[in-house]
């Protein structure tokens, strides 16, 4: 199992979420990280980035995975709606 971490900036943004319903179930999403890379999520790398990001219907969850460390840790960094500025 991995360890979820979250930056101060991604927990600002996810109690910015307007509906209540949303912002839980990005929560419970981020949390099936905990199995990745097994994991049945849509996750992609992002081009030019170390980063990763995790779709949530309008929403986009970019994370950083740290491998050096055992079990790895999984740093959600941003928590944003997708617009054409979200990466």
């Amino acid at each position: 199992m991995n360890t979820i971490e979250w930056t101060t900036k991604a927990l600002r943004q996810l109690t910015k979420v307007g509906d209540r319903n949303k912002r839980v179930g990005i929560y419970d999403r981020v949390q099936v990280l905990a199995s990745w890379p097994q994991c049945d999520a849509d996750i992609k790398k992002l081009i030019g980035r170390d980063d990763y990001r995790l779709r949530m219907g309008d929403y986009r969850i970019v994370f950083r995975i740290d491998q050096s460390s055992s079990p790895p840790i999984i740093t959600i960094v941003q928590v944003e709606k997708r617009n054409e500025r979200t990466y």
